[in-house]
């Protein structure tokens, strides 16, 4: 990957000598030269990669390049990226880019014009400055265009994935870090900062989001916007009609491995069923569901017309745990006939043998409370009491 222009990485290192407090974090998350990524114009950053587009610096002087990388770097502090949850994306996007600006000026630096900015939230978290757009949305009061001059990625968006095959943080990670990073922040502030910012770094690594929140993120980051005539739009089967699919919200073929070793309970496989048969209904997807413990021994297919109900589902296996079957199906099946999955999530305790490579699609693994194996590759979500 190219290396970034003189310009910003001499902007980058004068932002850390003149703001210490932000010197560590600055050198703790990767810079990405995304002059190669058409969809990064400006800025982006997926909570724990920064991007940037030299071209877009080029209008921008040095201390304004500052202001923009000390934004994008409190985003990944803050954690703000994770702290979304299910509230509405374009929303939240300007919450935390108000609450990040506000911080960023409190502190002296030069903000580029058309930033999103206004005293009237001064002193609010991105929780409050949300709440507040929100109110006046319901009020019919406009709130304005989203002026920003970066991107904010979920960690499953496909933009920027290339940046996050190796070394990307697991959520539990990124929580770790960013406490790290804002205790040596509030060490710092003592005396400087006003308190709305201690709020805001206190919100960065607590409450934990639940994990249905997370697998429903993992879902939408697969999200398809093109035309599909299979399967056709169920709002036009009634009348006979049979038009494509536009703008799927979501992904159309999920294989769910699930680990019958006996470490995890039918309760708990039950649950974590339903909850991704609601959302593989919310997405008209199909589902594979493959039963395995160190060998296969079920496997179901679900179209996405089926309806069906998890309370009384019945699992087979409870031998040992083995990792590498699922996948050797999944490859032996693609090579044999046509055979396309957007992705797989695995039910496990995260205790067995794993394959030696990664595979070429997303990877889900949805580890239960007993488990705190670190999984080598794809996303882990841990249950939590």
């Amino acid at each position: 990957m190219a290396e970034l222009p003189l310009a910003i990485v001499q902007a980058r290192i004068r932002l850390m000598l003149s703001e210490p407090y932000l010197a560590t974090a600055i050198a703790r998350f990767p810079v990405v030269n995304a002059s190669d990524m058409d969809w990064c114009q400006t800025m982006a950053t997926d909570g724990y990669n920064i991007y940037v587009n030299p071209e877009f610096c080029n209008d921008l002087s040095s201390d304004e390049i500052g202001f923009v990388f000390a934004h994008e770097v409190l985003h990944c502090v803050l954690g703000h990226i994770d702290r979304r949850g299910d509230r509405k994306e374009l929303i939240w996007n300007m919450a935390i880019d108000y609450a990040t600006n506000i911080m960023l000026v409190e502190f002296g630096l030069k903000m580029p014009q058309n930033g999103l900015w206004d005293n009237l939230y001064r002193g609010m978290t991105a929780e409050d400055i949300y709440s507040k757009l929100l109110q006046k949305i319901d009020a019919g009061v406009e709130i304005g265009e989203q002026r920003q001059w970066d991107i904010h990625l979920s960690p499953n968006d496909i933009r920027g994935g290339s940046a996050r095959k190796h070394d990307f943080p697991t959520i539990e990670e990124r929580v770790r870090i960013r406490m790290t990073l804002t205790q040596a922040m509030k060490d710092k502030f003592r005396g400087l900062a006003p308190g709305f910012c201690h709020k805001e770094i206190t919100k960065a690594h607590g409450p934990k989001v639940c994990w249905q929140a997370l697998t429903a993120k993992f879902f939408t980051g697969l999200r398809r916007d093109n035309y599909r005539l299979l399967p056709p739009n169920k709002k036009h089967i009634w009348r006979g009609i049979y038009l494509p699919s536009l703008g799927s919200p979501g992904p159309s073929h999920i294989v769910v491995a699930i680990d019958t070793s006996g470490s995890i309970s039918d309760l708990e496989l039950g649950q974590i069923l339903a909850e991704l048969d609601k959302l593989r209904s919310s997405t008209e997807c199909r589902l594979t569901i493959i039963q395995c413990d160190t060998e296969i021994q079920k496997i179901e297919e679900i179209d996405e017309f089926t309806q069906t109900s998890f309370a009384r589902y019945t699992f087979f296996g409870r031998g040992g745990t083995r990792f590498e079957p699922v996948f050797d199906w999944i490859r032996e099946r693609a090579s044999q006939t046509p055979f396309f999955l957007d992705a797989l999530i695995y039910l496990t305790d995260g205790c067995g043998s794993f394959p030696r490579k990664a595979p070429p699609y997303p990877v889900l693994w949805i580890v239960t409370r007993q488990g705190n194996n670190k999984m080598p590759f794809g996303e882990t979500i841990y249950l939590r009491d």
